[in-house]
């Protein structure tokens, strides 16, 4: 068998060679090339149809005209924007600056990622006014909602707390210039009728370190600060400090004006570090030193309040649900430093914990490094010995009976060598008493035999002194002036009622405070009474005894009636030695309230019917520690018999004008 071979009109075509790898790649670097080429010639008119389209959206969101006179590229990589400002509808310009020149890194481009290099503005100029409700920063401040909340991102209504301060500080490191140069920068602020401003004559930033001086005037004053600081990214750390250039310390300028506070100091450092360990933490830790610190506002202080010097190191741990201060923190003032540890938890539940356990220091080290100004009885005193402090308070907002409320201050060796300004011990002799209403002494009389309405406490009948224990303080003889689960109870119901509701003073500490203190309700008035309860219960200064007769003879029970005496005589036109088991314990009723007595009875003179509860209560109590009998309980009747003036306050008369029948003065 013969093969035929058949010719075909044309040949298959044979294999193409491979694309040398070189030619390919002149091929890319040719496009990126024509890329790059179109880019730079269309960026002028890029940049514009960005910063156009920003501006606009920036404008629309903060409700105020935000304007360039020109924008466009220097160079390669420099943007320059020229008379830039901010103007908010109907006011005064918020910001001007003649002009900014910004240095993009190319290298960070191709990381997808913005980095600055130089940045220079020039004469920036931020101006703020204020008149009445009218201003033109207000605005700034308003509340706007978002669609991308935290709560829409996570689903779960909760914020990541590690996430968001990770992200602000990545935000802030991130665009932080390699340096910058700002001439002739000025803030200056007219509210209402006070002036205040910061000139800059220049503030540069150089390889992560600046230092610039300072000119401050509020109002009349003008005063020069020095300020220095560290922005370095690349350890993820700043830094700051203030410091006075000549003998005027550095004042905070307009806080006097708003808030009659005067803050001022000698110098002041901050630093901050940055930490992400994982993903699911973040931590910052830093410090913060003030001297010479000095504080003035009528709240905390009618004087000056001063610290030589403060310092806080701390350690702040972020979470996703929780925040913390970690116990290697520190907080010292003057000679004396604690270690708190608090932490705040989102979720499962919202969660309060703070601790403090100091299990010894220097007892002299303490009192000395009490501000000045802060704790007037107790400025020079002279102690010997060590103390302990302890403090566990735990709070969680769903369920805040469980509140864990637990402090203790302990000595060791302890006793006072030396009263400073006070001597304590004075109310154990007779002594000049002053009553205060709202801050201001309205009355004086003696606390002792020279006074008429005087009585010792062996004089006053068991009915009115167990009736006062039973609705003060039961435990009076049996505790140290503290009962831990009456604060307890005092902040729990505190919470619950969103307001002050409850006290939990005993007897010891309203007695330090109405013989001790002014009475002006100032934030550490708290502290300072606590501290002397202490000092008179842990040395025995006064006897209980002592304590219990003089608080009998100075408590106030009614308009300018002070004492139990007077109380009796203006009730009952009695001798306190005569009063009845009711009229005893209607007295004790009074005494939180002493102006409110009007209000115990109706218009026919007789008790309200909700003192019955009261008096059911306060019986119950003392029959159960066996201060009264069983017949004495069951035929108690809440019934008595106004005779003493306070009958022409509470009975209807005709010669009185109806306005003054709720007398403030009386309330």
């Amino acid at each position: 068998m013969r093969l035929v071979t058949a010719h075909l009109p044309f040949q298959l075509p044979s294999v193409k060679k491979k694309i040398p790898l070189k030619k390919i790649l002149l091929i890319l670097a040719g496009i990126v090339v024509l890329t790059l080429l179109a880019l730079f010639a269309l960026r002028n008119t890029l940049l514009n149809r960005v910063a156009a389209s920003k501006t606009k959206a920036l404008s629309e969101r903060l409700g105020a005209r935000i304007t360039y006179a020109d924008i466009g590229f220097d160079g390669l990589w420099t943007v320059r924007v020229d008379g830039f400002s901010v103007v908010p509808p109907d006011n005064d310009t918020l910001m001007q600056v003649e002009k900014v020149t910004i240095a993009i890194r190319p290298l960070s481009l191709l990381r997808l990622r913005l980095r600055f290099g130089d940045v220079s503005v020039g004469k920036p100029l931020i101006s703020l006014h204020r008149t009445g409700t009218k201003s033109n920063y207000l605005f700034l401040l308003d509340k706007r909602k978002t669609e991308n909340t935290d709560s829409t991102r996570s689903g779960q209504g909760a914020t990541d707390y590690a996430a968001r301060v990770s992200g602000l500080f990545r935000a802030f490191f991130g665009y932080t210039p390699s340096s910058v140069e700002i001439p002739d920068f000025t803030v200056a602020a007219r509210i209402n009728n006070h002036h205040f401003s910061f000139s800059f004559p220049e503030l540069r930033i150089r390889e992560n370190y600046f230092k610039t001086l300072a000119t401050v005037t509020d109002d009349s004053l003008s005063t020069r600060w020095q300020i220095a600081g560290i922005l370095n990214p690349a350890s993820q750390e700043a830094a700051i400090s203030v410091k006075k250039t000549d003998s005027l310390p550095v004042q905070i300028p307009y806080i006097h004006a708003r808030w009659k506070t005067l803050i001022a100091f000698d110098s002041i450092s901050m630093r901050v570090n940055f930490r992400r360990p994982d993903d699911s933490t973040a931590s910052i830790d830093g410090n913060a030193v003030i001297h010479c610190a000095r504080l003035n506002n009528p709240r905390i202080s009618p004087d000056d309040v001063t610290l030589e010097q403060s310092k806080v190191i701390y350690c702040l741990n972020f979470g996703q649900r929780s925040i913390e201060l970690d116990s290697s923190s520190i907080f010292s003032f003057n000679r004396v430093a604690f270690h708190p540890y608090i932490r705040y938890d989102a979720a499962p539940e919202k969660k309060l914990t703070i601790r403090v356990n100091e299990p010894e220091f220097g007892a002299q080290d303490f009192f000395s490094s009490l501000p000045n100004g802060l704790f007037p009885n107790l400025e020079g005193i002279r102690v010997k010995g060590s103390l302990g402090f302890h403090l566990n308070f735990e709070y969680a907002v769903n369920q805040p009976d469980s509140l864990i409320f637990d402090a203790d201050l302990k000595s060791k060796g302890f006793s006072v060598q030396q009263f400073g300004k006070t001597n304590f011990t004075f109310i154990n002799e007779p002594f000049l008493y002053t009553a205060y209403e709202k801050g201001q002494a309205v009355r004086q009389f003696m606390v002792g035999p020279e006074n008429p309405d005087f009585r010792t406490i062996d004089r006053i009948p068991a009915s009115l002194k167990n009736a006062i224990m039973t609705s003060e303080d039961g435990a009076f003889y049996y505790h140290n002036g503290f009962i831990p689960e009456a604060l307890r109870a005092s902040i729990i119901t505190n919470i619950k009622q969103k307001r002050f509701a409850r006290g939990g003073s005993t007897i010891s500490m309203q007695l330090v405070k109405n013989v001790f203190l002014t009475r002006n309700k100032i934030i550490t008035r708290k502290l300072e009474e606590m501290l002397i309860t202490w000092l008179i219960e842990s040395q025995r200064l006064v006897s209980k005894d002592r304590m219990f007769e003089v608080y009998l003879n100075i408590i106030e029970t009614g308009p300018m009636v002070y004492g139990v005496n007077e109380a009796a005589r203006f009730y009952f036109s009695k001798d306190v030695s005569k009063l009845t088991l009711a009229e005893s314990i209607y007295l004790a009723s009074i005494v939180p309230k002493p102006k409110w007595f009007r209000y115990s009875f109706d218009e026919n003179g007789n008790l309200r019917k909700h003192l019955q509860s009261y008096y059911e209560l306060v019986s119950g109590k003392m029959l159960r520690k066996e201060w009264i009998t069983q017949d004495d309980y069951d035929n108690l009747l809440p019934q008595i018999e106004l005779k003493g003036p306070a009958r022409d306050m509470v009975l209807p008369v005709d010669s009185i004008p109806a306005e003054e029948e709720a007398d403030p003065d009386f309330i």
